[in-house]
């Protein structure tokens, strides 16, 4: 059974199957802004409960679900040391200063998904599509974003 629901999963992708074959990319894209903005509250709202100051990084990384084809998940993570770019999935990183200074730091989208961005440059924002070149130029960090205390996490 699903949280909050008297159905299994299945039996809720056979019903929006029914409703709909396929989806549009900006229907999908206010819900998760959405929903980052809730995991963003979220996690900076128990961070500061739980004394944490100083920065840390909330890690965002979407992935589609395999079964569902209008499905995605939505992983959340609150760490001390600032994670890699370079993964194969779909992820987001904010910075938090002492609990009040939020700031985003990058959107990595798959590797299909850079291929089209850099391809296409003109349908996209010109400092997303320059924050991707730096990315694949290896080029989108500095050793000062490992630091931690004065010292390399």
């Amino acid at each position: 059974m699903v949280r909050g629901s008297d159905k299994t999963y299945g039996q809720l992708m056979e019903e929006a199957a029914l409703v709909t074959d396929r989806q549009e990319v900006g229907e999908t894209n206010e819900a998760v802004m959405a929903r980052f903005k809730d995991i963003i509250e979220d996690c900076v709202q128990k961070e500061y409960e739980a004394g944490i100051r100083g920065k840390y990084y909330i890690h965002i990384w979407i992935q589609k679900d395999p079964y569902a084809q209008n499905a995605i998940h939505i992983y959340p993570q609150c760490r001390r040391t600032r994670p890699s770019p370079y993964q194969g999935h779909d992820h987001y990183l904010w910075s938090v200063t002492n609990s009040t200074n939020v700031k985003f730091e990058w959107c990595i989208p798959s590797k299909e998904i850079l291929g089209y961005i850099l391809a296409h440059p003109h349908e996209f924002d010109i400092n997303y599509v320059k924050m991707l070149k730096s990315y694949c130029k290896d080029t989108i960090e500095k050793i000062e974003d490992y630091m931690v205390d004065g010292k390399i996490a």
